[in-house]
């Protein structure tokens, strides 16, 4: 079986959360895999941005950073976050993410489906 390479230049750009986040689909929802990956972006926020916030019912949410810095809410606790850190979003947890710096913030998620 072939597995087709995606480049990140090669997938189109979405806007997201009411505009406030820009992301590219790496595994995009209704897509044809197996598994409980519901989706999985590449995503950024530009200086001064933030990203809508809000839950997910039906399972957990995992960020990675991978440029910039900025601040991530999780619950009702707010955080400093920048490349390298490591997020879990558990399910029915209130989530946001706020770019703080003048360049953008990247990020990596992936969200499961219990």
């Amino acid at each position: 079986m072939t597995h087709p390479i995606k480049n990140i230049d090669t997938i189109p750009t979405e806007t997201t959360h009411e505009g406030t986040t820009q992301v590219k689909r790496l595994v995009p929802p209704h897509g044809h895999h197996q598994g409980n990956v519901a989706t999985m972006n590449y995503a950024w926020l530009e200086p001064g941005r933030q990203l809508t916030p809000h839950e997910h019912a039906d399972g957990e949410e995992f960020y990675f950073f991978l440029e910039g810095k900025g601040q991530m809410l999780v619950g009702n606790d707010w955080f400093d976050v920048t490349a390298g850190d490591f997020v879990t979003v558990p399910p029915s947890h209130a989530h946001s993410v706020k770019n703080t710096d003048d360049e953008s913030l990247v990020f990596l998620t992936v969200r499961t489906q219990i």
